[in-house]
């Protein structure tokens, strides 16, 4: 059974982010009245099989934040002049709340690798494995005017959707510099930085779910 994405609301979500995150790199507006995604470029082809035996049905609950990142604001810090404030780009914004696109890029992810039967963003009496994402940092960070660097953060737990008990739990943090100093090579980072956490999130969650199952969890 191929990996489903349940819920037309959870595919627009994911389809509208990944043509924006096209048009942000066509041209089109200046850079600072764009609105940037974090999700790559649609795969052409889905990640091969694992050679190990195919995990339950897993959903991705909503992603939770902090209200300072409840919104498509485009943050930053001037840690080298203030870095207990907060500013945002006034016309560059993100093409969706950092919540939304994280999960966006989880599903896509955890879908197009093959580990899971099939991985739904609303419940599902079949579901064994609920993924938890807890997003606590979606920020740039500049050291000086020409230096700066775009942090994600966030906290997941793997939990038994049968019986609620938590099946493991990591904190993920990613730092890439910026190439380009501005929204657009921050954006870039950013990308980055959540392709390379989402690896991690990949081989973390199946690992943990297998091992829960070796155990008898």
């Amino acid at each position: 059974m191929h990996p489903i994405l349940n819920g037309g609301r959870g595919r627009l979500l994911t389809m509208t982010l990944l043509s924006l995150a096209l048009s942000a790199c066509a041209g089109g507006p200046a850079v600072y009245e764009q609105a940037y995604s974090v999700l790559p470029a649609a795969a052409s082809a889905p990640m091969s099989r694992p050679s190990t035996q195919v995990l339950p049905v897993l959903q991705v609950a909503e992603v939770e934040a902090p209200a300072w990142l409840d919104s498509s604001r485009y943050l930053y810090r001037l840690d080298y002049r203030d870095p207990e404030a907060l500013r945002y780009y006034g016309q560059a914004r993100w093409a969706a709340a950092p919540a939304q696109m994280l999960r966006a890029a989880a599903v896509t992810t955890l879908e197009q690798s093959g580990d899971w039967q099939a991985v739904l963003t609303r419940g599902d009496a079949q579901k064994r494995f609920r993924l938890e994402l807890r997003l606590q940092n979606f920020v740039l960070n500049f050291s000086g005017p020409e230096r700066g660097e775009a942090e994600l953060a966030y906290t997941a737990t793997l939990v038994d959707a049968r019986s609620y008990a938590v099946v493991a739990q990591r904190e993920f943090l990613q730092r890439v510099p910026l190439k380009q100093i501005g929204p657009q090579g921050g954006a870039a980072a950013m990308t980055q930085a959540t392709a390379t956490s989402m690896a991690e999130l990949r081989s973390w969650a199946a690992a943990a779910a297998r091992q829960s199952m070796e155990q008898g969890g």
